[in-house]
Formats: C-alpha cells, structure tokens, sequence
C-alpha cells in the first residue's frame, strides 16, 4: 500500500476522498492536503473530484555534508569583529523551532532552552539510525547554542521528523497550531535545514507565513543553479553556503536570498551532553541566520499576518548584508548577499503594537466596544496580537475569542 500527499481544491470535496478510500490522514490546521494510503493507481486519486495535485510521498534530504576540517569560524566571520562573536541582542523571548531530526536536550551547549512540541517517533532525538542522527542537534547549535549559536538566548522548539513528506505536514501543523494558540505574543522562527525536488513542499509552509511565522530554509546542496524546495519559493527566505576563502562552497545551491559561513561548521552534536562536530552543509548556515532573524525580532510582538512577515525579510535580505565582504559570483542574475552582523546600528524592526500602551489599547476598545470588526481590523493592521487585547482589557483569551466569533467576526489570529 503506497502513501500518496493529495491537495485538494476546497473543503466541499474532503468527506468524497475520505470515503474514498480506506485509510486517509489529516492535518487539523492545515485542512487543504490529506495523506492517502492505497494500492489505487495515482491516477484513479488524480481522477477524483476536487484533487488539485497528487505526490508520492517521499522523503526529503537533511542538507549535510559532512567532512573533516579545522575547527570554527563562523561566528567570528558573521561578527566581522577581529575573532569574537558580537551581537546586541540574544533572541531571548523568541521560539525558534528546529524542524530535523530531533535535539539532545541535555546537551550544555542547549540545555534549559529545548522543549520538545512533537516526534514522528515518540522519542526527542536518536544517536542511531535513520539520516544524520546529529543532524538536528547540529543545526540547533548552530541557530541558538551557548557556544556555538547566533541566537544564544531563544527558546528552542524540537519538531522530530524523518524528512518524509507526509511527516513534513504533520511537523508543520503541529508548529501552527502551537504557534496560534501561544499564551503570549511570542515571535516564531521556522528554521528548516532540509530540501526537496516537490513544488508541493514549498506550498505547505505558505500557509505557516500566513499566520505570521518566519520561514527560513536551506538552498540545498547538489551545486545546483537554483535552490530546493520549500527554499525556491517566494515566502521562505532561502540560506545558501560560503566558505572560510568568503566565496561559495562548491555544494551550495544558487539564487539564495542570503549567504552564511555553512562548510567547515563546529557546532554540538548529538553523542553526548558535551559532543561536538565539524560539519558542512547550507543546513548550517540556514539557522546561523535563523538565529540573526531572532536576535532583529527580541522584543516584538507576533506577527499576526503573511504581509508583515513578507516586510520584515524583504527589509532583512537587504540590512544584514555587507556585499564588499564576499567577492559577486553568479547567483542565478541577483546580487549576492552575506549574512552577517556588522553594522547593524539602526532600528531594523519596529512592533507597530510597541507604539501604543496596553492603556492606550484598553481606551480604544472601551470606544469601540460595539464595533467589533473595527477592533479586529486596528488589531490587524497594528499587528496587536490575541495576548496583548487579554493583557489590555481584562478578559481572557478565550473571553475575547468568543466575542468576535459571536459577532461572526474573523480574526488575524484564528484558523
């Protein structure tokens, strides 16, 4: 029996396909895809009323690419500080969630910052077996590690997949749902240091920057002219690798938004509460500006719409970047940028929210109490997340929820 990932057209055709055949799975916040268990032909579920597209499900590729080297540089080169690593901020108050092959929680370079949100196995990470056991431990490093990371003081969420493409979906619902039904107004970062020849997979994240969450995925590694999949697509902002000689490393993939140090990387690993690795691949570079974006966003409120989002990595793609350290090569026809932290003086980033008190907040809605499209809409435009309204006004959440929904009204926050 095969398993198949099906898009499908609208929700009036779900109940069709479920009664179709014996075993289908879904995604709660994620409702347009199903995963279909079948020996039918693929062309009898491409044949179905409503099916947009049909994809084997295959797995994806962690992009590592291990090899022996002296050890780090990274940091002191994303710096340009004269051999030290320097930023402002930490990411402190910021989720970034790894979505790999899973994190030694215990290790010292991680410890105290790791929750665990979900496994395709039930277990947090795995010293054997499957692809690249220290793969997510690795890459955590690499985006928020003590020691290692660019973001030293960012809560780091562990989603263990096995790169299937039917996981991959239910490792992103699981982020979703975790990241619209956060108690406060927690920031998200989506690092994937993964890639895929399927278009389909870049149109599942689509729905994550929706609802506001920064989507940052690796280039790839086969020294092809353009990145994989979900990096290639607009609303992920793609990482491609340099080397310590500041040129490309000869596996990086082209017409990436940014490039980061990714070949001859130290950073933990997965064998003990103190291992570590020398490691290449744009899986690493990937979540060193993970951590950069999460440092930017300390301090903001979530983001509540694609739009912001959008803004916000268009403004990064072009402020981190000093295109005088890296000598132009031929990145698919764009100017090649280097993701690094010198001369980050400047507001980068501004919560439009920040702007107002919860006092200012709490008159407006006592104003406007009747009106409550008029609430939704400032919240949207302001981007005033669910958590701040509660803190503002005294209900709780859920209060708040129900009062909009009573009205029929549709929220920036809800599915």
């Amino acid at each position: 029996m095969k398993k198949y990932l099906v898009k499908i057209r609208s929700q009036e055709f779900r109940n069709e396909l479920v009664s179709r055949f014996e075993k289908v799975g879904t995604a709660e916040a994620i409702p347009d895809y199903l995963i279909v268990k079948t020996d039918q032909p693929i062309e009898a579920i491409k044949a179905c009323p409503g099916v947009d597209a049909v994809e084997l499900d295959e797995q994806a590729t962690p992009s590592a690419v291990n090899q022996v080297a002296p050890p780090g540089w990274a940091l002191p080169w994303l710096s340009n500080s004269g051999g030290s690593y320097k930023n402002d901020k930490t990411g402190a108050g910021v989720d970034i969630y790894i979505m790999d092959t899973g994190i030694r929680d215990t290790h010292v370079d991680l410890a105290g910052r790791v929750r665990t949100l979900w496994s395709f196995d039930d277990v947090p990470y795995s010293i054997t077996g499957g692809q690249s056991p220290t793969h997510g431990t690795s890459v955590a490093g690499c985006a928020a590690g003590t020691l290692y990371g660019t973001a030293k003081g960012a809560s780091i969420v562990n989603i263990r997949i096995d790169f299937m493409t039917s996981t991959i979906l239910k490792g992103l619902d699981r982020i979703l749902r975790d990241h619209l039904d956060k108690p406060d107004g927690r920031t998200s970062v989506l690092n994937f240091s993964g890639g895929s020849i399927s278009p389909m997979i870049g149109d599942i994240f689509a729905r994550l920057v929706k609802y506001g969450i920064v989507v940052v995925a690796a280039a790839g590694n086969e020294s092809a002219p353009v990145s994989s999949y979900p990096a290639r697509n607009d609303w992920v902002v793609s990482v491609g690798s340099l080397n310590e000689q500041q040129g490309p490393s000869w596996f990086t993939n082209r017409q990436a938004d940014v490039y980061a140090p990714g070949q001859s990387i130290l950073t933990a690993s997965v064998f003990s509460d103190t291992s570590t690795e020398i490691t290449s691949g744009t899986s690493f570079s990937c979540p060193y500006y993970a951590g950069l974006l999460a440092c930017l966003l300390e301090g903001s409120d979530k983001f509540n719409t694609a739009g912001l989002v959008e803004t916000f990595t268009f403004a990064m793609r072009r402020q981190i970047a000093d295109q005088s350290r890296v000598p132009f090569f031929n990145n698919g026809g764009y100017t090649i940028n280097t993701a690094n932290t010198k001369g980050l003086d400047g507001v980068y980033y501004v919560a439009p929210s920040k702007q107002h008190t919860d006092n200012e907040i709490e008159d407006f809605l006592l104003a406007n109490e009747s009106e409550p499209q008029l609430i939704a809409d400032a919240a949207l435009i302001g981007n005033v997340s669910l958590s701040r309204l509660a803190r503002a006004s005294g209900y709780s959440e859920d209060q708040i929820n129900e009062y909009f929904a009573s009205a029929g009204v549709k929220t920036c926050w809800a599915n």
